[in-house]
C-alpha cells in the first residue's frame, strides 16, 4: 500500500536556517533575528489568533527591505547550504521504492526550491513561503527605511531573555505602528509563511494528490513550526518522526530519532509502509537495545512524554548538525 513522506526542510534535509543566515549578513543580524525568533515563540505559545509558528519569516521582512536585501541575496545564501548527511540517499531510496516525497517548509521559495532540485524533487511537490522582495524594494520610502532601522536598534538593546520587553516592542512595531503605514502594512500582510496549521493544509493537499489518507503519511520534522503537522499525522494513525528535535516538537512525535545521518529513518519508513505502526514500535524497541554509543538513537513516544534524557539527547545531536541555528525555536 502506498504512503507519502512529508519532510520539513531546515533540519531534516539541510542544517542551514536560511532566513537566519540571510539576516546574519546584516549588521548584528544574527542578534536581531534571535530576538524576533524569540518574539515569534512567545506569540505561538500564547496562542495569538491568526498567528502561526514560523511567522518569524514575515517579521523579518521589514528589516530585509530596509537593508536592501534582494531575492538574489536569498539565492546566494542558499548556495552555501549543504544537505544533511544521508538526505540525498534517503530521498533517492524512497523514490526507488515508489514512495513519493514532498517538502513542506517555512523557508522562502528561493531556498526551498533550490534544495528540492538538489534532492531531485520537483517544485510542484514543494510548499514554501513566497517572497517577491525585488518587486517591493522600490516601494519603500526613505522615511520608512530610517524608521525600521531605528526599530532594529531598539530590538538590539533588549536582552534576549527579557520576554516582556520583547513583547512590548514587538506589539508596538508590528501590530500598532506598521499597519498605519499603508505599504509596509500591506507587504507584511501578504507574506503567508508556511508554518503551523498552514503546514498541515499543505500536507492535506499533497496527500490528496498522492491518493493517500493521513494514516498513510510519514511526517518528518524537528521544530515548533512542525508541531501541528506532526500532531495531526500522529492522531490520524500515521507515523510522525521527530528528527533531532527540540522541546517544541518532541511531544508531538510518534517516535524520535537522534542521528547525524538521515538514513537512520529509512528502516522505520519501510517497516511502516509494509507492516504498519505496531511493527515500527517493535523495530524501535529492537534498535534501542542495540544502539551504540554514537547512535542513532530511537525512542517510541506515542504513549509517553519525552523526558529530560530524550530532550537533552536531541539537543546534543541538533547542535552538532545545525550549529548556531540549533537553539532557534
Amino acid at each position: 500500500m502506498s504512503i507519502l513522506i512529508a519532510f520539513d526542510l531546515e533540519g531534516p534535509l539541510s542544517p542551514q536556517d536560511n532566513a537566519y543566515e540571510i539576516m546574519g549578513r546584516l549588521p548584528q543580524g544574527y542578534e536581531l533575528f534571535e530576538r524576533l525568533s524569540r518574539y515569534d515563540d512567545l506569540l505561538t505559545l500564547e496562542g495569538r489568533p491568526g498567528y502561526e509558528p514560523g511567522d518569524t519569516l514575515a517579521l523579518i521582512v521589514p528589516f530585509l527591505l530596509a537593508y536592501g536585501v534582494k531575492e538574489e541575496d536569498i539565492r546566494a545564501v542558499s548556495r552555501t547550504a549543504f544537505l544533511t548527511p544521508g538526505a540525498k540517499e534517503t530521498v533517492a531510496e524512497l523514490a526507488a521504492l515508489g514512495l513519493p516525497s514532498c517538502i513542506i517548509s517555512t523557508s522562502y521559495c528561493q531556498h526551498a526550491c533550490r534544495v528540492a532540485w538538489e534532492l531531485g524533487l520537483p517544485e510542484d511537490w514543494v510548499a514554501c513561503t513566497r517572497l517577491p522582495l525585488n518587486a517591493w524594494q522600490g516601494e519603500l520610502t526613505p522615511e520608512d527605511r530610517e524608521w525600521i532601522l531605528e526599530v532594529a536598534r531598539s530590538f538590539l538593546e533588549v536582552p534576549l531573555e527579557d520576554d516582556e520587553a520583547l513583547k512590548r516592542l514587538g506589539e508596538s512595531f508590528f501590530w500598532e505602528e506598521m499597519p498605519r503605514r499603508a505599504k509596509l502594512g500591506k507587504f507584511f500582510s501578504l507574506v503567508r509563511v508556511v508554518g503551523g496549521t498552514r503546514k498541515t493544509e499543505a500536507l492535506t493537499n499533497f496527500a490528496r494528490r498522492a491518493g493517500v489518507s493521513l494514516d498513510r503519511v510519514v511526517a518528518v520534522g524537528d521544530s515548533i513550526t512542525d508541531f501541528h503537522m506532526l500532531k495531526t499525522v500522529r492522531e490520524a494513525g500515521g507515523l510522525s518522526i521527530v528528527f533531532n528535535g527540540n522541546v517544541y516538537s518532541l511531544p508531538y512525535g510518534t517516535c524520535a530519532v537522534a542521528s547525524l545521518d538521515l538514513t537512520a529513518i529509512l528502516p522505520l519508513i519501510k517497516t511502516f509502509a509494509q507492516e504498519g505502526l505496531a511493527a515500527v514500535r517493535q523495530e524501535i524497541e529492537n534498535f534501542s537495545r542495540s544502539s551504540g554509543e554514537g547512535g542513532p538513537f530511537y525512542h517510541w513516544l506515542l504513549d509517553r512524554s519525552p523526558g529530560e534524557e530524550i530532550v537533552s539527547l536531541h539537543v546534543r545531536f541538533r547542535a552538532r548538525l545545525r550549529g548556531r541555528a540549533a537553539h532557534l525555536g
